[in-house]
């Protein structure tokens, strides 16, 4: 099984920023983001992030011509070395369009466009 079948969502590229927050620490990394989806994020750090870690994901992206900032919860579920970064996957506790709206709805968007390509 590959890593797209065994995702439950597509990711879709963003232009982010995230501001890192590790539980439990005084940690903050400003990391660049890849991609998102409902699921989670993945993320450009300039240091590794220790897997089973619980982060704090702040995001500020554009959605509609506006900055948004949104902030999700999860767990560091990969973080492996790659030319001078760190690539790191950050799987979301859950996003619900009450506590993400712009977040959600620029993924439903995505996955709108997506559909209609298909």
């Amino acid at each position: 099984m590959t890593m797209h079948e065994r995702r439950g969502h597509d990711r879709f590229s963003i232009t982010s920023l995230a501001d890192v927050e590790v539980e439990g620490s005084k940690e903050r990394i400003e990391a660049y983001v890849m991609n998102v989806s409902r699921n989670g994020v993945g993320l450009y750090s300039p240091t590794p992030l220790a897997v089973g870690n619980v982060v704090h994901v702040h995001l500020t992206f554009n959605h509609h011509g506006e900055l948004h900032t949104e902030s999700a919860c999860g767990e560091v579920i990969r973080s492996n070395p790659h030319v001078g970064v760190h690539l790191v996957g950050v799987r979301f506790d859950g996003l619900s369009e009450a506590d993400h709206p712009e977040l959600i709805g620029f993924i439903a968007e995505r996955e709108r466009q997506l559909a209609v390509q298909q």
